[in-house]
């Protein structure tokens, strides 16, 4: 007899808001669609198409895999900006490299390898999903205060994600741990890592954000301060296979 898929598959959908825009009188200013698989040997998947409708239209598609500590393995990065191609990207790492090759608007052909470390925190692709993975690589046994990662890797230091996809360093990014709340969204109510971006490199507004502790380290909501009074949640979560 044939045996099933071993994996497991979740899928779910974040609302991006903006309060005090008349331009968006019912708040919605964007969407987030996305897809994990989680398989045997911890590998984790995690597939994103993301819609910003504001002045400047923009889709971002990611596709980021990950090993049992969270550390990038490939990722691949596409933007729709105004209805046309703007960039995409490819990225390969190793303990010790990242590689990409790409081709932008900005720049043409993009190629490079760069040196990392294990203990990098992760690959910011700007899709909500990719801000809560970069939690995993926290220490938690130090329990609430402020960690420092050096050398966060990103597609692009606009807040929005909309250059490139390039790769970026940014040098003093914080992480901020306040504990452990129970949040509850439309999509129900889970227990959660509430964390804030601090320290920021690129003058980024304050942004708090709540992650799951079930170890997949799930984005449930977020909160941007002014200008921007941006605010995220997930408004649906599908279990759609369990392990086999």
């Amino acid at each position: 007899m044939a045996k099933g898929p071993k994996h497991r598959v979740i899928s779910g959908r974040i609302d991006y808001m903006m309060d005090g825009n008349p331009d968006f009188p019912d708040r919605q200013w964007g969407v987030e669609h996305w897809r994990m698989s989680h398989h045997p040997n911890d590998d984790r998947v995690m597939r994103a198409y993301c819609e910003l409708h504001d002045h400047e239209p923009l889709i971002r598609d990611v596709i980021a895999g990950v090993d049992k500590d969270f550390h990038p393995l490939d990722t691949y990065v596409r933007l729709t900006k105004n209805d046309e191609f703007y960039g995409s990207t490819w990225y390969n790492w190793s303990d010790t490299e990242g590689e990409y090759q790409g081709k932008t608007v900005e720049k043409g052909r993009i190629s490079d390898k760069v040196a990392v470390t294990r203990a990098m925190r992760g690959f910011g692709t700007h899709n909500l999903g990719s801000d809560s993975w970069l939690c995993a690589r926290f220490d938690y046994s130090k329990g609430p205060g402020i960690q420092t990662f050096n050398n966060n890797l990103l597609t692009s230091i606009d807040h929005r994600g909309a250059t490139g996809p390039d790769f970026a360093l940014t040098t003093t990014s914080s992480l901020k741990y306040s504990g452990i709340e129970t949040v509850t969204v439309p999509a129900g109510t889970f227990e959660c890592h509430h964390f804030a971006f601090v320290k920021t490199s690129n003058d980024h507004p304050p942004y708090d954000f709540w992650v799951t502790t079930d170890g997949d380290f799930l984005f449930i909501k977020g909160i941007v301060a002014e200008p921007y009074n941006w605010s995220f949640e997930l408004m649906e979560l599908n279990v759609e296979r369990e392990a086999g």
